[in-house]
C-alpha cells in the first residue's frame, strides 16, 4: 500500500500503524513501549492521527498483539540476532566504551547488542575489564554524605526524645534505614 502523506490517514488499522512504526520508528531505535513513550515525550514526529497509545487503541479493537509484534521483533527474538561475544567486545572497544555504566547508558547502542552482556554471554563472560579491553576505566565516584555531623547530633537528640524515625528521615531527606542505623550506632557512631 502506497500512502502519499501519513498525516492524511484518519483511521489507522493495526497493520498500517505497525508498518509505519517498523519503517519509521525502528530504524531510529524506537523498538519498545518505553522508547516509544520517550519518543513522544520529546515531541518527535508522529503522523497527525497516529494512535498516541497504540496498545490501548488497538486493544479496544481486539487486534493488539503486543509491542514485540508491533515493532516486528518476534522473528528477531526467535533467531537471536545478537553479535557473538567477540564481535560485541570488539565493537564496544572500537566505540570507546569504558565501563558498564557507559554501556548501559549508551544512547544509540546497536540493536544487535544485548542489554546485559554479562547475562547474555554467561559462558564466555570474564568481567567488564576483559570485555572492554584497554578502554576499561571505572568512573570517579564522589562519595558525599547528605548528613553533616551537626545533623547527626540533632537526629540523635531527637531520637532520644522519642521523635519517630520516619519523621526525621523526611525532615533530613534520608531513608528510614539511615535513621535506624544511626540509632543503632552502625552509622555515625563517633558523633
Amino acid at each position: 500500500m502506497k500512502i502519499d502523506s501519513y498525516d492524511n490517514v484518519i483511521r489507522w488499522s493495526y497493520k498500517l500503524a505497525k508498518t509505519w512504526a517498523q519503517e519509521n520508528l525502528v530504524p531510529k531505535g524506537v523498538n519498545s513501549s518505553r522508547k516509544f513513550d520517550s519518543y513522544k515525550r520529546n515531541r518527535e514526529y508522529l503522523p497527525k492521527n497516529f494512535p498516541r497509545k497504540p496498545d490501548e487503541y488497538f486493544k479496544k479493537k481486539n487486534v493488539w498483539k503486543g509491542w514485540p509484534d508491533f515493532f516486528g521483533k518476534l522473528a528477531k527474538y526467535n533467531e537471536r540476532s545478537y553479535l557473538t561475544y567477540e564481535e560485541a567486545s570488539l565493537l564496544c572497544q572500537r566505540r570507546g566504551i569504558k565501563n558498564s555504566i557507559e554501556y548501559r547508558t549508551w544512547t544509540n547502542k546497536p540493536a544487535n547488542l544485548p542489554a546485559r552482556p554479562d547475562q547474555f554471554y554467561k559462558e564466555e563472560w570474564q568481567g567488564w575489564e576483559s570485555f572492554l579491553g584497554e578502554n576499561y576505566n571505572l568512573p570517579d565516584r564522589k562519595v558525599s554524605s547528605k548528613l553533616k555531623a551537626s545533623d547527626v547530633r540533632i537526629i540523635k537528640h531527637q531520637l532520644a526524645l522519642g521523635v519517630p524515625g520516619a519523621v526525621l528521615a523526611r525532615s533530613f531527606g534520608v531513608s528510614e534505614m539511615q535513621i535506624s542505623r544511626i540509632k543503632k550506632g552502625e552509622n555515625w557512631a563517633k558523633v
